[in-house]
């Protein structure tokens, strides 16, 4: 018997993409890429705005154990127009902290409003008025509270 001979057999098919298949692969990418920019920013800024409302909070609480410690008075300071928070010994000005939120921080908050220019915090951890911060960046925002009494809270 004879062995039939097929014309084809030596030819196998080409490996890879072709350009077509590969913008293709492109355009798809870039689509959903596009699609989940905005989320995407819109969550980082939550995230900076939320982990500021923390610092916020610690800034306090650590001038309350500070001014226990030290059994003296420790201001606490808003510098509204730079994004600043100062924690200084009341009775000497030397400042104990300095937090930057604005736009040279990791934070980048668009605005930092508080109530009151400085808060006193008293040994006993005890406030001489009220204050509300408010930190926000993109639209969003948050508040920390502390009370008189010496109660921080995020809002």
């Amino acid at each position: 018997m004879g062995s039939v001979r097929c014309a084809h057999r030596g030819l196998r098919g080409t490996a890879g993409f072709t350009l077509f298949e590969a913008v293709m692969v492109l355009v798809i990418v870039a689509t959903v890429v596009g699609a989940l920019t905005p989320s995407v920013m819109r969550q980082l800024s939550r995230a900076r705005v939320n982990r500021a409302a923390t610092i916020v909070a610690a800034e306090f609480l650590q001038a309350q154990t500070l001014a226990g410690r030290q059994r003296r008075p420790i201001v606490v300071s808003f510098d509204v127009v730079n994004r600043i928070i100062f924690v200084a010994d009341a009775a000497t000005s030397t400042t104990v902290s300095l937090r930057r939120l604005g736009d040279d921080s990791e934070f980048r908050l668009t605005s930092l409003t508080a109530t009151y220019g400085n808060v006193f915090i008293m040994p006993n951890g005890m406030a001489n008025s009220a204050v509300t911060v408010t930190v926000e960046a993109a639209g969003y925002s948050r508040q920390v509270r502390m009370t008189r009494a010496g109660q921080v809270r995020i809002l």
